[in-house]
Order: C-alpha cells, then structure tokens, then sequence
C-alpha cells in the first residue's frame, strides 16, 4: 500500500480519515458511513435518472423500448446508416458550442477528481451527459455507464459542498459515488466497490472500503427496488474443473491477454489522430457515427453497447463465423465512437469484445473436449479480457460472478482473468484508465504481484 504523507499514513483513500484517538476514530467512521448511504441512495437516483432519459428517448424515436439492437435491426438499411451520423452530429454541437470542448473548458471527470481532489464541475457533467445519452441513443458504440458514474460521483461531490466538508472527505465522498453509480448500473455492489479501490484509489484498506462497498450496496438495493431487475446476464454455466478445461481456460486468459494490448493501443491511436485531426469536433463525431451506420449495415449488432448481443451469446448458439464478424466489427465501432470525442463508458463494449472472444474459444473447445460448456467459455472470455484492459482481475472476477450469478466458475475465472492480465500488463503497462489517472497515482507503478 502505498502513502502520500507518512510512512505509516494509508492510501490516499484514507486521507483525512485518521484521527488521533479511537472514539474520534469510531465518531469519524460512523459519520463516513452515514455520508455512504447518502451517497448510495443519490447515486442509484443519479442511475435511475439517467437510464428513464435513454428509455424515453429511445421510445420517442424508434417507437419501442425493446433494445437499440432491436431498434436497428427494424430501420431499413439506409436509415440505419445515417442515424449513428445523426446522433454524432448532435452530440459533437453540443460538446463544441455549450461544453467548449477543445477550449480547456471540458472539466474533470470523476477519476481525474478522485486524484486531483478537486470538486465535479456540475455544468460540464450534465452536458456532457446530455452528449452521451445522444450518442447512445442513436446507436453509437460506446456503453451508457460512463455518464451513470459521473453523475452518480457528482452527487457525492455536491453532498461534500453542502455539508462543507474537508478536500480529502470530499474526494472520498465523489469515489462513493463513483463505486454507487458503477453498481447501480451493473447490479454488482461488490465489484463496483472494488472496482473504485483497485483501480481508481489504487490500493485498499478497511477504513476506506467498508464506506465504499455499503454505497455500492445502498445502491444496488435502490436500484433493483424501483426496477426489478437481477443479474443483468443471468446465466447458467456450470463448472469448469477438469485439468484440460481448466488448461484451455488459460489459453483462453492468454488470448485475452494478447488482444487486450491491441484494444487498448487502437483506442488510443484513434484518440491521438482523430484530436491531431483540424476539423471541428461535430464533424469528426458525425462521420465516425456515419461509419458505424455503415458497419450496422452489415450487421445490425454492432449498433449500441451490445448488453442485448452478450444476453444472446450466454442463451444462444451462434455460427462461429457470425461471432468472429461481429467481434470485428465492433471493435472498430468502439475505437471510432470513442476516438471522435464521444462520451461514455468502454465498459460494456469491453464486456462484449471479451463475450465474443471466449465464445470463439468456447467453439474451438468444443472440438477437442465434446459437451463443455459454451456459456462457461463465453464468461471466461468476458473475465480475461475485462482483466486484461483495466489490469484489475480482482475487479473482474467479482463482476463477472456479480453479473451473470455465475459463482461456481470463480476458479476457472481467476485462472483467466490473472492469465489475461499478466500478458497484458508485460505487453502494455498502461491500463485502458491510464490517461484518466496522474503518473504519480499507485496504479501507475504497481507491482506485477498486487492482485
């Protein structure tokens, strides 16, 4: 663990957090705690909020509520093009003329707060929500969770102004936030808790997740309540426990690992060319929206996050050749959308990327041990390569199980996910977050061991 302060000072996560005597100590963690619950419950709402503004849109616009892949699948082939266009259009006027994006006027997302410990600008984060839903809605590849969690760690930032509290309380009152919206978009308290400390504090210790993790659940909690959902890819994968499953499970963890580098260093070219590019943002937006319309022609799949595509590959049985396309496919939908400037998460998408890769696995598997489980082989995928992009596997296995109710497979989910990432980390230390965090930051120098 590493200290900013002292030698014997905690992470940062526990900064201001310390004081000098045990009741003051017990006093400060009961107020902490009851600041997590606040924050959970405004988090889940921030969460609800946001999800009733993609579902009213997407009502308004295609007539139902049924998935935008749904949605794509009924447009005729030329409006399906253009859509994308369309919503990269709307999304870039707004980030250029409102945002003033390109100007130094873009703000701080929740990570770059988190480390900075600086207050989330409320203008910027509601635009540029505005933005995403935009692209979202309009079939743009890229995952709606990224404006969920800042504006669930905008509560927290705005709770911390309210009640006026320290810079290093306020810091831990945006990362509850953060842990609360990741969770009430996933229905995963616990991974959305480790998630902020492994990969956006970058280290753990009691005094600072015990708040994070009872946001999370607070969340969570709120969240199924007001829409009734479970697990949001509840599935039933059996075990993978045989010597030869679980050596494949690895292969399938260093094919994670070897893919996830690529991901990671294409997303970032496309950043820099795109940026590098002397055009004004609507237009790049525009046109890489166009492209994605133009690859949904050839498979409508590739429209939207993919939460609908990664559901079908656990229930499903697909043609290998169908899978492979589409793993194509949207990975060059992501690297466009975000590359443009566009706002949202890569979460999701990664999730899909990952579903795809070990549904690909699972049919080579298949060949050589008849009657394994291809639903087991598609969470593996998900696990190795989530690992293998965020360089969190803790996070990843947690997620994973959280997701799809899939315990029984932790073993085989480790052994992925720590094979995904160790590949990955040798070939591509930086993480798919390294440009959210300072060079200063834990997870910037952590040992290849820290999992």
């Amino acid at each position: 663990m590493t200290g900013d302060k002292e030698a014997t000072t905690p992470a940062p996560a526990d900064a201001g957090f310390n004081p000098p005597s045990r009741y003051g100590r017990n006093l400060q963690l009961l107020r902490m705690m009851g600041l997590a619950v606040t924050i959970g419950i405004l988090g889940a709402l921030a969460v609800l909020g946001f999800h009733l503004l993609l579902l009213t849109l997407e009502t308004r616009l295609y007539g139902s509520n049924q998935g935008l892949v749904a949605d794509a699948m009924r447009l005729p082939p030329g409006i399906r093009a253009i859509v994308p266009a369309l919503g990269g259009l709307a999304a870039g006027l707004l980030l250029q003329y409102l945002l003033g994006r390109g100007k130094g006027q873009a703000g701080a997302d929740y990570m770059e707060a988190i480390s900075a410990g600086s207050d989330i600008p409320v203008r910027s984060s509601l635009l540029k929500s505005l933005a995403s839903a935009a692209t979202v809605v309009s079939g743009g590849s890229i995952g709606r969770e990224g404006s969920m969690v800042q504006l669930a760690a905008l509560s927290g930032s705005l709770l911390g102004k309210v009640l006026h509290l320290s810079a290093d309380e306020r810091r831990f009152a945006v990362a509850c936030g953060a842990a609360a919206g990741l969770a009430g978009a996933y229905n995963t308290p616990i991974a959305g808790a480790l998630f902020v400390a492994e990969i956006v504090l970058g280290g753990f210790s009691v005094g600072s997740f015990g708040p994070l993790l009872l946001a999370a659940a607070i969340a969570d909690s709120v969240v199924r309540h007001f829409s009734s959902v479970g697990p949001i890819f509840a599935a039933s994968p059996g075990t993978l426990q045989s010597v030869p499953e679980l050596l494949l499970v690895v292969v399938t963890g260093i094919a994670a690992g070897l893919l996830g580098p690529l991901f990671i260093g294409a997303l970032n070219r496309a950043h820099r060319y795109l940026a590098a590019l002397s055009v004004p943002l609507w237009l790049k937006m525009a046109l890489a929206g166009l492209a994605v319309g133009g690859l949904s022609v050839i498979r409508p799949e590739v429209w939207g996050n993919g939460y609908s595509v990664v559901n079908s590959l656990l229930h499903q049985p697909w043609l290998w050749q169908i899978v492979l396309l589409i793993l194509v496919l949207k990975i060059v939908a992501t690297v466009l959308t975000s590359g443009s400037g566009a706002v949202g998460g890569v979460f999701t998408p990664t999730l899909f990327v990952g579903a795809a890769l070990g549904t690909l696995a699972g049919n080579v598997v298949q060949l050589m041990l008849p009657g394994v489980s291809m639903t087991a082989y598609t969470l593996v995928g998900m696990s190795a390569f989530l690992s293998a992009v965020t360089h969190a596997p803790l996070t990843a296995v947690v997620m994973v199980s959280e997701m799809t109710a899939g315990y029984g497979l932790v073993p085989a989910l480790v052994l992925a996910s720590l094979a995904g990432y160790y590949v990955s980390s040798v070939l591509h230390p930086g993480s798919i977050y390294a440009s959210s965090i300072p060079q200063n930051h834990p997870t910037q120098n952590m040992p290849s061991t820290h999992f």
